[in-house]
């Protein structure tokens, strides 16, 4: 399904902790404050103020780790393209197992194609299932 922005629920920034160092994040309670992303139509959708969850690949507690916004539109920094969030971590991770639980989010993206690149996102639909369980891990 294409993403536009009438159906885009919040954007997935996934960071593998086998290739991105986790303790740093964990230590400051908030990940990374850029990210890469592809050079797609979705990251030209990407702006200021718009939801970003942080999710957590091939980890014993794979999920979403936090919540929080974009700062700054995708732009080239270095020769990449990144774009900037805010995102402070949730108190504890909102597990793929907690999330495959809930009836309507067993297809959402970050689970049925964990290897999609950067952003990956949720439907208005599937992001109103997961408010309330992000809400109670704050």
């Amino acid at each position: 399904m294409r993403v536009d922005l009438d159906t885009l629920g919040a954007w997935v920034i996934k960071c593998n902790p086998a290739l991105t160092d986790l303790a740093p994040m964990v230590a400051a309670g908030r990940a990374n404050a850029r990210w890469c992303v592809a050079e797609n139509y979705r990251t030209r959708l990407m702006a200021p103020g718009q939801q970003v969850l942080f999710w957590v690949s091939a980890h014993r507690q794979r999920g979403i780790w936090g919540v929080g916004t974009v700062t700054v539109a995708p732009a080239l920094v270095d020769g990449a393209l990144r774009v900037g969030v805010s995102v402070p971590l949730l108190s504890r991770p909102v597990t793929a197992a907690e999330l495959t639980a809930v009836p309507g989010l067993a297809g959402m993206e970050p689970l049925r194609a964990p290897q999609q690149s950067n952003p990956s996102w949720l439907r208005s639909g599937e992001w109103a299932l997961v408010a309330p369980l992000v809400s109670a891990a704050r």
